[in-house]
């Protein structure tokens, strides 16, 4: 089964703002565990969450993994995420679409903010 990740973002009108994001996604493509990898935006960027789902489609995926790079759980975690899905998989009934959870409250981004606040203090 050929997989695909899709990550979901905001999206910025600045769009040197999503300069970090990409980094992150291209790790994730160079650890080469979903041999397609799609950003899709929720608003203010292109593509649209939408069309990264057809580019993901094109490129034969048979599951697609929608990881929503958010850090909150706000109306577009809870909302507006989870109806585009569906309205993927109405799209696509032979994909299957799962949704991962979004980042904001993994254990990981103490250690984070403890590293961030100790590095502050340098100097």
């Amino acid at each position: 089964m050929k997989k695909a990740m899709l990550v979901m973002v905001h999206g910025s009108p600045r769009p040197i703002a999503n300069t970090d994001m990409y980094s992150v996604v291209d790790v994730v493509r160079e650890r080469g565990l979903y041999p397609v990898v799609e950003v899709g935006f929720m608003e203010c960027n292109e593509p649209s969450i939408p069309e990264a789902i057809v580019r993901c489609v094109e490129q034969g995926a048979q599951r697609v993994v929608a990881v929503p790079y958010f850090l909150h759980t706000g109306n577009h975690v809870t909302d507006d995420l989870p109806t585009l899905l569906e309205q993927a998989q109405a799209q696509y009934p032979n994909v299957e679409f799962l949704m991962a959870d979004y980042l904001g409250h993994d254990p990981l981004l103490a250690d984070i903010i403890l590293e961030r606040a100790a590095q502050a203090q340098v100097g």
